[in-house]
């Protein structure tokens, strides 16, 4: 199946490799039950979380896996989860209206160069 954050975080991936990052990401492919001792590993190697969904910010399962995150691997934690989520309002038909709406690549980029460089 055709995931767009998957293409867009992989987007960001090669732009931040190419500036000497070494992301980590994690394709949740079941979310019931969520493959903690996965998530669990990368976080005790990477001490960050960046999580990027399609769903609104509002009540997605972005927001169940952050307070999750929180829960269970705080004190791993190097600086507070980020979630990027797509605008708390209908999703537009209109292709480019629909873009303006959901997370793309350059932003994040710029959430994780933020993390990692403790702006965040």
């Amino acid at each position: 199946t055709y995931s767009r954050m998957r293409h867009h975080v992989l987007q960001a991936v090669k732009t931040l490799e190419k500036e000497g990052y070494d992301p980590e990401v994690i394709d949740l492919i079941s979310l019931k039950p969520l493959d903690f001792e996965t998530i669990g590993a990368s976080i005790r190697k990477t001490h960050r979380v960046v999580i990027v969904e399609e769903c609104m910010k509002t009540g997605g399962i972005g927001a169940e896996l952050s307070a999750s995150i929180m829960e269970r691997y705080f004190d791993e934690l190097d600086a507070p989860v980020i979630r990027l989520s797509s605008q708390d309002v209908p999703t537009p038909y209109n292709g480019t209206l629909e873009n303006l709406t959901i997370v793309q690549p350059p932003q994040i980029v710029a959430a994780v160069q933020k993390l990692v460089q403790g702006q965040i």
